[in-house]
C-alpha cells in the first residue's frame, strides 16, 4: 500500500501509525511531498510501485471500497482484460448508484462474463463512452493491469480532468475493458476540489477555466471522430456559458473578478472576448423577453 501525502493539512504518517500496529502484515509506504495536485500525487505513487506488481488500484482519501472490490477486480482482469471499473455511489445520491442515476451504461448491451459478480466485458468504444455518451469511470473504482501499462502516467499540467485524460490515454492503447454493475465504492464527503466549488465564487471560475483547458486539450491531443469532436465542442460551449453566467453573477453582486483569471481564460481560448459578449447578449435577451410568469417563479441564480 502506497500513501501519498500531497501536502495534506492532516499528515498521513500520524494517522497511519495506528494502522501499522493493527495490520502488521501489510507493507505501507508513505510518500510526503509539497502539494502539487492529484495527478502529481498519483504519479508519485506509480513511480514507487515495485517492478513485480501486476495490478494497481486507486483510492482517494475520502472514499471507501466495499470488501469485495479488489477480489472482483482481480477475477475480472484474470479473463485477460486491462482495466476494470465498477459501479459506485456518491454521498448525495445514496438511493441511486452512479450507473443507475446517470443512465450512461446499459449492461444488456455488453457481454456477461460472471453472473454472480455481475461482471461484463465492455463492448464498445471507450472514447465514445467518455466523450459522447458520458464517462462512467471513477478513479477510486478502477483497477488496471500495471504490468502491461507500466509507463502510463497522469498529465500533471491539468489540475482538473487529468483522470479523464488518463482514461483517454488508456483507451488509445487498448480496448480490453471489463466492468461490474455492483456498487463497490462509496465516495466520501471529504474536500472535493471539483464539486466543492460553490456558484458565484472565484474558486468556481478557476475550476471552469481548468475545464476549458481540458476540453481544448482533448481536441489537440487526440485524433477524434466527427461525433467525438462534436461532443467535446458541446462541452466547451457549456463551460463557456457557465463562465459567463458566473462572471455576470459576480458583476451584479459587486464581487471582485481576478484579472489574472480572465487573462488565463483568454490564453486558453483566444476567442473569449467574442463568445463571452455573444453569450451575455443572449442571456440578456432571454431575461428581457421571456414570459413574466417565469420571472416570478424562477429561483434566483
Amino acid at each position: 500500500m502506497i500513501v501519498v501525502d500531497d501536502g495534506s493539512p492532516v499528515p498521513a504518517a500520524a494517522e497511519l501509525s495506528e494502522f501499522h500496529d493493527g495490520e502488521p502484515h501489510i507493507r505501507v509506504t508513505v510518500i510526503e511531498q509539497q502539494n502539487a495536485g492529484p495527478g502529481a500525487a498519483r504519479n508519485a505513487a506509480l513511480d514507487a510501485v515495485p517492478s513485480d506488481v501486476t495490478f494497481v488500484a486507486f483510492l482517494d482519501s475520502d472514499d471507501e471500497w466495499h470488501p469485495d472490490h479488489l477480489h472482483n477486480a482481480v477475477r475480472a482482469l484474470s479473463f485477460g482484460y486491462d482495466l476494470y471499473f465498477s459501479d459506485f455511489r456518491f454521498p448525495d445520491y445514496k438511493e441511486k448508484s452512479a450507473f443507475v442515476r446517470a443512465e450512461k451504461i446499459e449492461p444488456q448491451k455488453h457481454r456477461l462474463l460472471d453472473q454472480g459478480n455481475s461482471i461484463y466485458e465492455y463492448c464498445g468504444n471507450m472514447i465514445d463512452q467518455i466523450l459522447v455518451v458520458g464517462n462512467v469511470i471513477g478513479t477510486s473504482n478502477v483497477v488496471y493491469r500495471f504490468a502491461t501499462h507500466r509507463d502510463l502516467r497522469f498529465r500533471e499540467a491539468f489540475y482538473n480532468g487529468q483522470d479523464y485524460l488518463f482514461w483517454l490515454d488508456f483507451s488509445c492503447r487498448t480496448s480490453k475493458f471489463v466492468f461490474s454493475t455492483k456498487v463497490e465504492c462509496e465516495c466520501g464527503l471529504g474536500l472535493n476540489i471539483y464539486s466543492g466549488a460553490a456558484w458565484g465564487t472565484a474558486r468556481l471560475l478557476n475550476r471552469l477555466k481548468n475545464e476549458l483547458k481540458l476540453w481544448h486539450a482533448v481536441r489537440e491531443l487526440f485524433s477524434l471522430t466527427k461525433e467525438q469532436d462534436a461532443g467535446v465542442l458541446q462541452r466547451i460551449a457549456s463551460v463557456r456559458e457557465s463562465i459567463v453566467l458566473n462572471l455576470l453573477h459576480r458583476l451584479t453582486h459587486a464581487k471582485w473578478i481576478p484579472a489574472t483569471l480572465l487573462y488565463e481564460i483568454a490564453r486558453i481560448d483566444p476567442y473569449f472576448p467574442a463568445w463571452s459578449t455573444a453569450i451575455a447578449l443572449r442571456i440578456a435577451h432571454r431575461k428581457l423577453f421571456r414570459p413574466r410568469a417565469s420571472l416570478e417563479t424562477e429561483a434566483p441564480e
